[in-house]
């Protein structure tokens, strides 16, 4: 598994703390706000954050996964000979129809 990049990391952990102190701020004068407009405000970038985070988490694992397959395809079409290679061409063609 690859670990996230320090950029993703640093927007990810961004988002958070702008999150935090949107909260902070606005219940540090509980006279001032109420929770509903406090969740109007932040409910936006909470939503931003809870889909962003995720995308680029799985996004980064499905990139080094297409890698693989791709240097694992390769691999495999470096060793056949072209026989082998007509008989795989053949059976893909009778796959997509």
């Amino acid at each position: 598994m690859q670990r996230l990049s320090w950029p993703t990391a640093v927007v990810a952990l961004g988002f958070l703390a702008l999150v935090g102190l949107m909260f902070w701020r606005a219940t540090s004068n509980p006279a001032s706000f109420t929770f509903t407009d406090v969740w109007s405000a932040a409910g936006p970038i909470v939503g931003v954050v809870v889909g962003a985070v995720p995308a680029a988490v799985f996004g980064t694992r499905s990139q080094e996964t297409a890698h693989k397959a791709s240097v694992r395809a390769e691999t495999y079409a470096a060793r056949l000979t072209p026989e082998m290679a007509a008989e795989a061409e053949s059976a893909a063609r009778d796959q997509l129809g």
